[in-house]
């Protein structure tokens, strides 16, 4: 866990940790520089299993978590953000899956989303699918996998470096795909984690989702280099990244920004001819449709 100045939810997802049935783990936290009681919180539950990691300045999350892992001593490792919440068993039961699949390096679970007034289970998130071709030919249209609901085999990802720290928001998309490219995923249908949605988070900033999406198109690129991708998947990869990149096009022209947007749908266009005929075609059939 990496926490950013999260007084307000922090200690519910820590009740949420320290409470599971399963209990021989170490709970790695990496106070990221906050400047609110996010130490103070951290320290007053006293429990032997925390290990506290202090950043003497803030970094962006996916080196955070990298120095959690090189601290981390454990053979899996389970990632929940400060906000959310693991729901009973979801330890208990992942490292059962792993310890039964050694052919697997990573397995998320189903999730659900909840806010202030609407408690867990909330509204549930799509179901990855449980197969490891199925949930990359998912991933490859849609980030299906909620970041805090992954628990992954620590030595193969330590080996391939970790989170790549030049990635800001897209760093668990190109995890999975890293991994995928050496050994296998998989998913339980189950929810076994609760996202918290809440005005205060990252996603809720307007900045967020130009930033995210100029960053996706990067890391869609840099996917479609990983070998062994099957043919669906980088199909889906390239059509991913014309959608993403037209929508950048909209977003720009929206904010009176015509050179970009036409810079972005030419990119639509040249990385992925064809992708980008599909996506507009759809596209317009979809209007059509809703206007008749």
């Amino acid at each position: 866990m990496s926490v950013l100045d999260g007084e307000e939810y922090l200690a519910e997802a820590m009740d949420s940790i320290l409470g599971q049935d399963f209990t021989d783990f170490e709970f790695v936290i990496v106070d990221n520089a906050s400047t609110d009681r996010t130490a103070e919180i951290i320290a007053s539950y006293g429990d032997h299993r925390i290990v506290t990691i202090t950043n003497s300045e803030t970094l962006n999350l996916s080196q955070s978590l990298n120095r959690g892992l090189v601290a981390a001593r454990g053979d899996y490792v389970a990632r929940l953000d400060a906000d959310d919440i693991a729901l009973p068993g979801r330890l208990r039961k992942q490292a059962a899956w792993l310890d039964a699949h050694s052919d697997v390096a990573l397995v998320a679970t189903a999730a659900c989303e909840f806010n202030d007034d609407t408690p867990p289970p909330g509204r549930p998130y799509p179901t990855p699918p449980a197969d490891h071709d199925a949930l990359m030919a998912a991933l490859s249209t849609n980030s299906i996998i909620a970041h805090s609901s992954i628990m992954f085999r620590r030595q193969p990802v330590v080996e391939m470096g970790g989170y790549p720290e030049t990635f800001t928001y897209c760093m668990d998309y190109l995890l999975y795909f890293r991994l995928a490219s050496k050994t296998r995923l998989a998913a339980l249908p189950e929810t076994l984690v609760a996202i918290r949605s809440h005005p205060g988070q990252i996603t809720a900033l307007p900045s967020w989702r130009l930033r995210r999406e100029v960053e996706a198109v990067a890391a869609f690129t840099e996917a479609l280099n990983y070998p062994n991708l099957a043919v669906p998947v980088r199909a889906g990869l390239k059509r991913y990244r014309s959608q993403t990149s037209i929508r950048l096009a909209l977003i720009h022209a929206r904010m009176a920004h015509p050179v970009a947007a036409a810079g972005w749908l030419c990119r639509a266009a040249f990385c992925a001819p064809l992708a980008f005929f599909h996506v507009v075609r759809n596209g317009l059939c979809n209007r059509l449709e809703h206007t008749q």
